[in-house]
């Protein structure tokens, strides 16, 4: 016992004086027999210099918890990404996890020659650049090869932000991205189903300020934000986008609580092309619980009022719920109901459900995965009442998401992108690596209407469902996305691709007729095809 305690108190201050001093920290495997006393058998050691650690500990307390408010800078995955820590087996100690400290000359240690210096540093500037630039190829998204609407757009872009503290009280951060859309394939007009006709937009040089805002910390419970922000919830379901906000944030014990005033261009901060400015106010409410290990509990209040009176004033509340319990499976859930005023000032009463998980067989060599999902919102059988029932999400949603993979894609579907409105979605996808760098997620969709409609709510498409009126169907049909995410190419860390490619088959619900009443030419859609190349430094 006091061979034991005497080892413990040596090892307490070696480890308090060594993080006192500037001298390298190496970590080894140790073999300790306490009973015996005998030497350690020393493994393999790699160091880092404490000034190294010094600078990682002061990032990440600098960094706020909330992830959407650091800069939308993704920058590719080391070869290891996304692989869940390993967790020891029951029972068993992770003997590389130990630590070695040499201790430095007395006066290094501040016992003489001036005070001791401090474990961490305060970091008062931070910056990064990169780029974040795709090719998009869509083929007939309105499902029919006789009508020339294919498009390939080159959009080469780069980033950078730079990030300034004052003092421990005072940030203020300013994010800026140049990008040039290039439109290497595009109809100048095309007649769309419906009748309507759309011209291609201008693809002018933007300079956009993608984040301006200052942070008051402390301001009595709140940390308090102003300005251009980005907001990001995790799944990318309820924002993903900048806001022009009021913003602010406190923790209470376990719990997180999130308060937002906000705006989507309010101003036009784009300095060289002219952005149409927003007319939509969302107010928002955001509590998260971390009181469960690895598991997040979190529900929600958005209020949105539409100025311009084009999208009522819907409120959106939801219960989620989400979380990794081990290192072989994670899982979500969402719970939404829609309330308030449409358009036409009817009430909302919609709900959406989208619940899912993804299994890993963290042993295998090619560390493949299962993901099951399914989605539904619910759709308005007669628009004719005083009611609305169809499900609408916040508008401030991009839907996209990582599985296993590394890459990012669609997660209703790489040509559809539908919203969750009026439609059931559902998904399985397969994920692999087949070498260290490469991901690889295969996923496949089958949608469904819930009500008879021509169109689901801003999907990605052109095309019109049940225009047959002897051939009204719910089947819209399915679809297939292939994701592959290359890290490290060329031995280059920071570079890295991503390829998505979606092809979706139409069902019975886009039967059309060519000829008229009287002479009908009924034909099956053609499928429409979606590619994208993005490239990350």
């Amino acid at each position: 016992m006091f061979r034991t305690t005497t080892a413990s108190t040596a090892w307490s201050a070696a480890l308090a004086i060594a993080l006192g001093t500037g001298m390298p920290v190496v970590a080894a495997e140790e073999k300790i027999d306490m009973r015996t006393g005998a030497s350690p058998v020393r493994g393999e050691i790699a160091g880092k210099s404490l000034q190294q650690g010094e600078m990682e500990i002061a990032a990440n307390q600098a960094a706020d918890a909330d992830q959407a408010e650091k800069p939308r800078v993704e920058p590719a995955a080391s070869s290891d990404a996304e692989r869940p820590p390993d967790k020891p087996a029951a029972g068993k100690v992770n003997l590389a996890q130990m630590a070695i400290f040499t201790l430095p000359p007395a006066a290094a240690r501040g016992t003489s020659g001036g005070p001791p210096r401090p474990v961490t540093q305060f970091l008062q500037h931070q910056y990064s650049y990169g780029s974040e630039s795709d090719i998009t190829y869509r083929r007939d998204p309105d499902l029919n090869p006789a009508v020339r609407d294919n498009s390939t757009i080159l959009a080469p872009q780069v980033n950078g932000y730079v990030l300034y503290r004052p003092n421990s009280s005072l940030e203020f951060m300013l994010e800026m991205m140049l990008e040039q859309e290039i439109a290497a394939q595009e109809e100048p007009i095309i007649t769309l189903p419906n009748g309507e006709t759309r011209v291609a937009q201008n693809r002018s040089t933007s300079l956009l300020v993608d984040q301006a805002w200052v942070k008051f910390k402390n301001v009595g419970p709140f940390d308090v934000t102003l300005g251009r922000r980005n907001f990001e919830d995790e799944r990318h379901w309820l924002y993903d986008t900048s806001l022009d906000a009021i913003f602010a944030r406190t923790k209470l014990d376990n719990f997180i609580v999130e308060l937002t005033a906000a705006r989507k261009d309010r101003w036009n901060l784009d300095l060289i092309r002219n952005v149409p400015t927003g007319h939509i106010d969302n107010y928002m409410l955001y509590v998260d619980y971390r009181g469960i290990e690895d598991i997040r509990l979190a529900g929600y209040t958005i209020y949105s009022y539409d100025n311009a009176g084009k999208e009522g004033k819907p409120l959106h509340m939801g219960l989620r719920a989400y979380g990794m319990p081990s290192d072989k499976f994670n899982f979500w859930s969402e719970l939404a109901f829609l309330r308030g005023k449409d358009e036409l000032q009817r009430d909302f009463s919609a709900y959406a459900v989208d619940v899912g998980g993804t299994y890993r067989y963290t042993e295998h060599p090619l560390r493949p995965s299962i993901t099951l999902g399914y989605a539904y919102g619910s759709g308005d059988g007669n628009p004719n009442d005083k009611t609305n029932k169809e499900f609408r999400q916040t508008g401030l949603q991009s839907n996209e998401i990582k599985s296993a993979g590394v890459s990012k894609f669609k997660y209703y579907g790489e040509v559809l992108d539908p919203d969750l409105s009026n439609i059931g979605i559902f998904t399985a996808g397969f994920g692999f690596r087949p070498v260290q760098n490469i991901f690889v997620d295969l996923v496949y969709h089958q949608y469904r209407l819930n009500e008879i409609a021509d169109e689901v709510r801003n999907w990605a498409l052109t095309a019109q469902m049940n225009q047959v009126d002897t051939d009204l169907s719910k089947d819209v049909g399915k679809a297939l996305d292939i994701v592959v995410g290359f890290r490290n190419v060329f031995g280059i860390r920071r570079f890295g691709i991503d390829l998505r490619a979606g092809w979706f088959f139409p069902g019975k619900a886009f039967l059309r007729n060519d000829g008229d009443e009287e002479n009908p030419n009924i034909h099956r859609a053609h499928k429409g095809v979606s590619m994208l190349a993005k490239f990350w430094w």
